[in-house]
């Protein structure tokens, strides 16, 4: 938890009260905090993230960018600025050092599968739409002068060398690397993405979507920031616990609200299903790394996961119409 000094710390640079801070969470690798604070009678989120580099930069881009998307309409978190101004400040204490940085906090409630008010056509076409609009926006973007750039996508990087232990999945995942490696980097095709935007990482509000949790944010082609939003959503939600099956409604809603928010051309389209079987390769091979071999159960799962692979298929038992990566979505 954050300690009594950097409370205060936090309360002096953004100017609010100490005694409204209150903690909300850790994030995935416990080396971030997540707390929330009141200023001016808004609520606001202070993120405090361990960073062992010591530099505020790459932070400081990722707000550049919020603050560029919420002054263009998107329903995003606007960056706090300090009281001198500055987008995220970093401080040492006791030999470790963290990276500060603050945003509003957004209203809206969480996913819910098994929820026909928070899991429906209309929630995947509001998402969709909120995705376009980022995307179409971000066209222009470009980071404030003396800004740090966020990195580059490196789509190597998502796939663990234990995959060789698996040669004809291997062969599969370098001739989709090399066919993804060879796409355009076109200003209308490759910008800055979310990088993460599975369910748990939208809050819906009514009507909108307000897209968060951006700290993995980089530069990559668009159509992989939607295929693997589509390929995360199928994982998570495709079914319910009553049986229904979402897969096809995923897919044409989002894509539908997203090309009402970015035209995006067929040749685009028809390269999401590449994106969002380079997501499950991903899977595949991060799941190699703590395999049980000795588990007859999880050897069962990884032969089916492999044969999908083979054969082009998302899931077991998943049908998704090929026709919907068209620019005419029914």
């Amino acid at each position: 938890m954050m300690t009594d000094y950097l409370t205060g710390l936090a309360a002096d640079v953004y100017g609010f009260d100490k005694d409204t801070c209150r903690f909300l969470t850790y994030g995935r690798e416990k080396n971030k905090q997540m707390y929330t604070f009141e200023k001016d009678h808004r609520l606001y989120i202070l993120r405090i993230v361990e960073n062992a580099a010591g530099s505020s930069g790459q932070t400081k881009a990722e707000m550049d960018w919020l603050l560029y998307l919420s002054q263009k309409g998107v329903n995003v978190p606007s960056p706090l600025k300090t009281e001198k101004g500055e987008l995220a400040f970093s401080v040492d204490e006791k030999g470790v050092s963290r990276i500060i940085s603050a945003f509003r906090r957004m209203d809206g409630r969480c996913w819910d599968k098994n929820n026909p008010r928070l899991w429906n056509k209309k929630v995947f076409y509001n998402w969709g739409k909120a995705v376009g609009d980022m995307h179409r926006v971000t066209r222009d973007y470009a980071p404030a002068d003396g800004m740090e750039k966020r990195p580059g996508f490196q789509i190597r990087s998502m796939i663990s060398e234990k995959i060789k232990s698996f040669p004809s999945v291997n062969v599969i995942a370098e001739n989709l690397l090399a066919e993804i490696e060879a796409l355009p980097r076109d200003k209308d095709s490759y910008g800055l993405i979310h990088n993460d935007l599975h369910p748990g990482n939208f809050l819906i509000d009514g009507e909108r979507i307000h897209l968060v949790d951006f700290d993995d944010c980089m530069y990559s082609w668009y159509a992989f920031d939607i295929g693997n939003a589509l390929y995360l959503a199928l994982w998570m939600g495709r079914n319910n616990e009553a049986g229904s099956d979402f897969t096809n409604e995923i897919i044409a809603c989002f894509l539908k609200g997203y090309l009402s928010g970015n035209p995006m051309n067929d040749f685009w389209l028809s390269k999401i299903p590449l994106f969002m079987m380079a997501c499950k390769i991903a899977l595949f091979s991060l799941g190699c790394d703590c395999e049980n071999p000795n588990n007859a159960d999880a050897d069962k799962k990884q032969k089916e996961r492999m044969h999908n692979i083979e054969n082009h298929i998302l899931f077991t038992g998943c049908k998704v119409d090929d026709s919907l990566f068209k620019s005419r979505i029914p």
